[in-house]
């Protein structure tokens, strides 16, 4: 059976995170977890909205679309949150005995080497950016004992860029020596040309007009062709969603596009790279838009006495049952005549439930949390 846990970072909806998706598919899992950097992403210049709120509603916007792609494929998955994952890693000790191990022996020289992989802009890395690689291997690791509610066993495999081959060495080192457990194999996601903006570090994504696509472009390949290599693995990516692009003034499939290509000159070059890439989104924007997308339930993970005291104690029997009802879909006057209990009582419990974190502010309440995980080793101290 082939589990694949792998990461995202929605900071667009850059063609690069589509086709990440793409790659996955085509690695045939069984399960998929895949970890979105929320952290990274919100914490990027990218995101420059002048309020947390947007901030957080493009993310959710940005991750609904990857999500639709997803069920469009077929893909069985589960979703994590890097602030969730960081969260409960260092409350660890292992782990964390682990993560200061691996900071420890990855030395900048090391990195350095990161400049010379093909098609990864390596310079645009953070400080922020190695410590999540680093964690997020871990995550993938133990996941089943930091995330028990949605996963039952270790990943097989762990999907990434060519990017983590430069910590891999040096992590599984540290895993062999200190952990009870051996890491996933890992598969690189290879061969997709990163078009990036020489001075503003932006990709091309589904936000993005046509002429906006088209600066990048002409910034990225400053007045030079790429070779017949790099095109063709920029039309792997293309021809995951298109059927055919245009090449004076007609549609053509693939093999025709690649001959005709080769004779075109630079600026024709760019004008068909940008119109195919914006017929990209355009497409992948329609089919995504006709997928329904729920919004993910959380986990609630407690740990320690105070917590526990706050979210697991006050659940009567009485509130459970209301619980039970509060599926988005029964007002509080069903909850009443379901559960046969007072609507004075259901009306007061679903405050205190709504005060707790439990429920959702909406009419027909719903539960906000889908699981609650407890840490038993750090609630009986």
């Amino acid at each position: 059976m082939k589990i694949i846990y792998t990461n995202i970072s929605p900071t667009t909806n850059a063609y690069t995170n589509f086709n990440h998706i793409f790659y996955l598919k085509k690695q045939k899992p069984q399960k998929v977890y895949l970890c979105v950097w929320d952290l990274f992403v919100l914490e990027s210049r990218i995101l420059n909205s002048s309020s947390e709120k947007s901030r957080q509603e493009k993310l959710k916007s940005n991750v609904r679309m990857i999500e639709a792609l997803m069920k469009y494929l077929g893909l069985n998955y589960k979703l994590i949150y890097l602030s969730e994952l960081w969260s409960r890693a260092f409350r660890n000790r292992e782990i964390t005995n682990l993560y200061h191990n691996s900071l420890s022996i990855i030395d900048i020289e090391k990195i350095r080497k990161g400049f010379s992989l093909r098609y990864i802009p390596f310079g645009d890395i953070s400080l922020s950016r190695i410590n999540y690689i680093i964690m997020d291997y871990l995550a993938a690791t133990f996941l089943p004992e930091l995330f028990p509610e949605v996963c039952g066993g270790q990943p097989t495999h762990y999907l990434t860029s060519e990017r983590f081959k430069i910590f891999k060495g040096d992590m599984d080192h540290i895993l062999k020596l200190k952990s009870r457990y051996s890491p996933p194999k890992s598969i690189y996601v290879t061969g997709v040309p990163v078009i990036i903006h020489k001075k503003d570090r932006v990709i091309p994504s589904s936000e993005m007009s046509k002429d906006s696509i088209q600066r990048i472009v002409e910034s990225h390949y400053n007045n030079t062709k790429p070779n017949e290599k790099e095109i063709s693995e920029l039309f792997d990516v293309l021809f995951s969603i298109l059927d055919k692009v245009v090449l004076e003034n007609r549609k053509v499939g693939r093999s025709k596009a690649e001959t005709m290509i080769s004779d075109l000159d630079y600026f024709e070059f760019v004008e068909v790279v940008s119109q195919s890439l914006y017929s990209y989104f355009d497409k992948l924007k329609k089919i995504v838009s006709k997928i329904n997308v729920a919004d993910e339930m959380k986990s609630r993970f407690i740990d320690g006495p105070e917590e526990f005291g706050k979210m697991i104690k006050p659940l009567n029997d009485i509130k459970l049952i209301i619980l039970k009802n509060c599926d988005g879909a029964n007002s509080i006057l069903d909850i009443s005549k379901k559960s046969s209990l007072k609507l004075s009582t259901v009306s007061t419990y679903i405050t205190q439930l709504r005060n707790m974190g439990l429920l959702t502010a909406d009419k027909k309440p719903k539960r906000a949390i889908e699981h609650v995980v407890l840490n038993l080793g750090s609630i009986g101290r």
